[in-house]
Parts: C-alpha cells; sequence; structure tokens
C-alpha cells in the first residue's frame, strides 16, 4: 500500500467519483487510505491541490457540488487534483486529453509543462504532436515492445529506428 501511495494516477476520461463532492473527490485518497486529518488539514491540502491545478478560483464557491456538476476540462483537473493531494513522487497518466476539446487539452498541457517541474511524470499518449509539446524523453513502444527511447527532440527530428521514423511520419501502420 505505501507503493501505491507514490504514485498518482489520472485516467483517460475524467473519473471524479459520482457521489462526492469536489472538496471529497481531492480528499478521496486520505479517506480510502484510512488516514485521519483535521478539517483544518482537510482545506489546506484541498485549497493547495486545487490552486496546484488552476482550479481553485472556478469552484471555491462550489465546494459542496458533486464533481460531476463540473465540465470535462474541469473534472480533468479535479482527478489530477486528487492524485496529487496525496503528494505523489510519480504521476502516471493514461491519455489524459484524448477525451477533451481543445480548449480544454491546451488548459491541461499547460498545466502538465508546469508540473513537470515538480513531479516525475509518466504520460501515455497516442497524439505524437502533444508528445513532442510536453515531454523530456520520449518512448515508442510496438505492441508490447519497446522499440526505441531518447530525449523528445531527438526521436522526434532524427529516430534511430525505422519504425519509429516511419510511425512519426504517417508511413506505419
Amino acid at each position: 500500500m505505501e507503493v501505491r501511495r507514490m504514485a498518482g494516477m489520472v485516467f483517460q476520461h475524467p473519473n471524479p467519483f459520482p457521489t462526492m463532492s469536489i472538496y471529497d473527490n481531492v480528499l478521496a485518497g486520505y479517506k480510502l487510505n484510512g488516514i485521519k486529518l483535521n478539517k483544518e488539514k482537510k482545506d489546506e491540502i484541498v485549497q493547495n491541490s486545487l490552486q496546484s491545478v488552476t482550479l481553485w478560483n472556478e469552484v471555491k464557491d462550489s465546494m459542496n457540488k458533486r464533481g460531476s456538476f463540473l465540465s470535462g476540462g474541469q473534472q480533468q483537473r479535479l482527478c489530477i487534483a486528487r492524485a496529487l493531494a496525496l503528494k505523489p513522487e510519480v504521476l502516471l497518466m493514461d491519455e489524459p486529453t484524448s477525451a477533451l476539446d481543445s480548449i480544454s487539452t491546451n488548459k491541461i498541457e499547460e498545466l502538465l509543462l508546469e508540473l513537470r517541474k515538480h513531479y516525475t511524470m509518466l504520460v501515455v499518449t497516442h497524439n505524437m504532436s502533444q508528445a513532442a509539446r510536453i515531454s523530456d524523453n520520449s518512448m515508442f513502444m510496438y505492441l508490447g515492445e519497446l522499440v526505441e527511447h531518447d530525449n523528445t527532440k531527438q526521436m522526434f527530428t532524427k529516430p534511430k529506428n525505422r519504425r519509429t521514423e516511419e510511425y512519426l511520419t504517417g508511413v506505419f501502420g
């Protein structure tokens, strides 16, 4: 269980807990792990987590509303805040923008650029332009095989493997 708390998870589709308020969604990891906090500490964690994903000003007056009340992009930021609340060492994200519109995608990408200064992140994406914009290092995997990994700029401009180049240029498949 201790190892599990070291990693925050964010999934492809926003998944706030539907019966929980925005406030309780952020604190869900503490509740699920049996970690008791006083009201002051809870309030601090919720505010800091929501501020870190630029959602605080949008929801601070709606904390008792359900997370499902929010737009898709806001729900995804809420899920990121929930993952960050336990202060993980690693943030694992599976296609975090694939279910979002372009405006929400842009907000999430800006957020990821900021979060990468403070967290180790592993982002799975099929969106190559997004990978080029947000990552320092990239891997290309095919059918469970690691084909190539390198500095993102290097891999995207001068891939070493023919399959990587074909994938990046749209010839692969």
